[in-house]
Order: structure tokens, then sequence, then C-alpha cells
């Protein structure tokens, strides 16, 4: 089976400032929905059996992005799996990386050199949150279904679950990027192994 992961649209706090977004509940600008949908014509020839998003509200309308390409699939086929849900971020959600400099003179460089040892006030540990994701795509990906499936959920969440896969650790996620709206393609085969396809794939521009 191949599952295809995607990172939802532009949010406003994408657009603004590259705000950290978290667990905070925001939805798609217009050039979200306009990247969503475009993304989602990558996936129009490919015939889902569901579609999985995080339960955001950003995750839900970049999937229902891809809902409208796929005619065989109705809104029951949107399954919440809150395993995909974004890494929450604390006190820091709502605030550009300036700001959080500001006010947090100290914890922030120490973010910046080790993010999962830094304890941000409020926030989620990245060690536990990697765990929780691998062990949800392999519950997802292992529940007896030939078909193809799509996950919709977020820049650190898809990059801890994509370094797991490749057998590292959660301190190495930042080595991968995730743009708004790209897609990811991996393959479970008939023995349970993974393999990538594609990272952080985009339509080309027209």
């Amino acid at each position: 089976m191949f599952v295809y992961l995607l990172r939802h649209g532009q949010t406003v706090y994408n657009a603004d400032g590259e705000r950290f977004c978290g667990s905070s509940d925001v939805g798609l600008t217009a050039l979200g929905w306009q990247q969503a949908r475009k993304t989602a014509t990558l996936l129009r020839d490919v015939r889902l059996e569901k579609i999985i998003y995080s339960g955001l509200r950003r995750s839900r309308e970049t999937a229902r992005a891809i809902l409208e390409v796929q005619n065989h699939l109705t809104e029951r086929d949107l399954q919440i799996e809150p395993a995909f849900r974004e890494v929450g971020f604390g006190e820091w959600e709502g605030l550009t990386r300036v700001e959080v400099a500001k006010a947090f003179p100290e914890l922030y460089p120490e973010w910046l050199v080790d993010p999962v040892r830094t304890h941000i006030p409020g926030g989620e540990s990245l060690r536990e949150r990697h765990a929780e994701v691998l062990t949800a795509f392999h519950a997802v990906t292992a529940q007896g279904t030939d078909g193809d499936i799509a996950i919709v959920a977020h820049n650190t969440i898809n990059r801890l679950l994509l370094v797991g896969l490749f057998g590292g650790d959660a301190g190495r996620y930042r080595k991968l990027v995730q743009r708004n709206a790209c897609l990811n393609v991996i393959e479970r085969t008939d023995l349970g192994d993974i393999r990538v396809h594609a990272i952080n794939m985009l339509p080309l521009q027209t």
C-alpha cells in the first residue's frame, strides 16, 4: 500500500511571520486553499481508500481539498487520528521566532541547539510525540487493507515521522523540510518494509 502524507496549506500563522502554531486551531488562508487544491490534483488518478487527518482545522480543510478530487469518497471517509496533530509549543504559540527570542532570551537559543532536551513552558516532548506518531503510522498501515490512504498532518509531526521511518531519532527532524501543502509518498510493502519514494514534493508552478 501507499501512504500519501501531506502537510496542510498555508495558515494565517504561516503568513504572518511564521508564528508558532502547534495545537492552536487556525484555518487556511485563501492561498492555503489554493495550495491544498493544487497538491490534491497530484492524487486525482490515485484511488484512495480513506483520508486521515489530525483533527485540527487546517488539517481538516486540506483533507477536504483532497476529497474534492476523490469522487468515490464522502465525508464519512475522513477519519481523525489525534496522534497526527501538531506538536504543542505551549507558551510560544502565536508568537514569531523574533518575539520568542525576546521573551525567552535564554531558552530560545537552547531550543535552537537541542529541541529534544529543551522544555518549552506548556509544550510537548518531541521524544514522546516522535514515538506516538510512529506508533500511529504503523497502526493505520497495518490494518489489513490493500488500499492506499492519505494522511494530512503538520510540519513538525511530519518530520518526526519521516525521520523515524528512516531509523533516526527525534533530534534529527530538522534535517528535513516540509513546505505548506507538500506531498510525501511512502510505501509499506506486503512484508511490512517501509520505502520512501518522495519527500516535500510540490506541483509544478504554472
